[in-house]
């Protein structure tokens, strides 16, 4: 799949956007990015002992998928329009929502520590992906051009695209650049794209440095212990 999306030309009113490994292309068909992935599995996020969901309901996900450019501008509204009054519709797309993510979560965390994904979570992505748009030939000047069009739910071919960017990373050869925070109250999900690739941290101001000081500490500690057990 991501070598047609990547070899597909068409028709967009999107900006030009990176590919998660630092090189320029236009999206197709809104293609989703690395970090676009990346991104959606962060929207749940960790920091010390509290949990954060960036997408408490169906109105922050619509607006998210619009800011990372996942869906038509005529689109937002419309699904705002069709959630607002059908409560059932809103827990049942926020749960396909979460569901994925989750999925995704654990793909990103398998291939970190080289264990094999869970049976559910590899059917759940490969569910999402089944669903795409259809793309199709139309009249152009010069002869025809490649355009696509939808079918079926907007927000599920969002997270079909979502999917998509993740499962083209994990065939990559450089997979290995995947990283988790080693922090374990963090656990950010993003790619390593250090000249050295020995990245561990999401942020070396942050979690890098929490880390530095715990390291400090516990050799101060260590120092303090021994030096007690000397004099004793």
């Amino acid at each position: 799949m991501g070598y047609l999306m990547n070899n597909l030309e068409t028709i967009t009113d999107r900006p030009e956007a990176t590919d998660g490994h630092g090189r320029e292309h236009a999206r197709h068909g809104h293609q989703a990015a690395l970090q676009d992935g990346l991104d959606f599995v962060n929207t749940l996020e960790n920091d010390s002992d509290e949990v954060t969901e960036h997408l408490p309901d169906i109105e922050s996900a619509v607006r998210w998928f619009d800011e990372h450019q996942l869906l038509h501008r005529r689109m937002v509204d419309e699904q705002l329009r069709l959630y607002k009054s059908d409560e059932a519709a809103r827990e049942r797309q926020m749960r396909q929502i979460r569901v994925l993510r989750g999925a995704l979560r654990e793909l990103l965390d398998a291939t970190v520590e080289h264990r094999p994904a869970s049976d559910r979570a590899l059917r759940e992505v490969n569910r999402a992906l089944r669903i795409q748009y259809v793309y199709e030939l139309v009249p152009a000047p010069d002869g025809c051009s490649l355009d696509h069009r939808h079918e079926g739910d907007p927000i599920r071919g969002a997270l079909a695209r979502l999917a998509e960017s993740i499962a083209r990373e994990l065939t990559q050869p450089d997979v290995d650049r995947l990283r988790v925070c080693a922090n374990e109250e963090c656990r950010w999900v993003f790619r390593d794209s250090s000249p050295a690739g020995r990245r561990k941290w999401c942020d070396m101001s942050t979690c890098g440095n929490r880390a530095k000081v715990a390291r400090h500490r516990e050799r101060k500690k260590a120092e303090a212990t021994a030096e007690v057990s000397a004099s004793a």
